[in-house]
């Protein structure tokens, strides 16, 4: 993914002389680079503690990890993929190999928004291009006949 965002990058670089595209699609470029790999480096917010007890149902155990979680406003679901329970957890992502869970719940939502964004206004811009470089040569082609 990020090969192919670089070379449409390239070739918006290379094509479009306007610097505003190129300022926008950087910054987006950039984001996208570093949400998603803030995505893969974080940790979800899994723990790893002893066990404790559990006293009075204030804590929450899972049978699958046998570990004890504290009971919070944030709720544990165990990841069979990861063989981990992490807190607020969304789904395991296959394209990151990890759970996304309540720390990079965020950043992994940005990086498809950035880059999404990008190849929208990279495809735009060079269409533009295109079509402005028809219109030159048939504006070109009228005048010489």
């Amino acid at each position: 993914m990020f090969i192919v965002m670089i070379l449409i990058i390239i070739i918006e670089f290379t094509v479009i002389k306007a610097i505003l595209f190129k300022i926008i699609s950087l910054v987006l470029f950039l984001g996208a680079l570093i949400t998603g790999f803030y995505t893969y480096l974080i940790n979800p917010g899994v723990t790893f503690k002893e066990n404790e007890n559990n006293q009075n149902g204030k804590n929450y155990y899972c049978h699958q990890c046998n570990f004890t979680y504290p009971k919070n406003e944030k709720t544990y679901q165990h990841c069979f993929a990861c063989g981990v329970c992490a807190p607020d957890t969304d789904h395991h992502c296959g394209v990151f190999g990890k759970c996304i869970g309540h720390k990079n719940k965020v950043s992994f939502y940005l990086f498809p928004t950035f880059s999404i964004i990008l190849l929208i206004l990279c495809f735009v811009s060079i269409l533009y291009h295109f079509i402005h470089e028809i219109g030159k040569k048939s504006e070109n082609k009228d005048k010489s006949s």
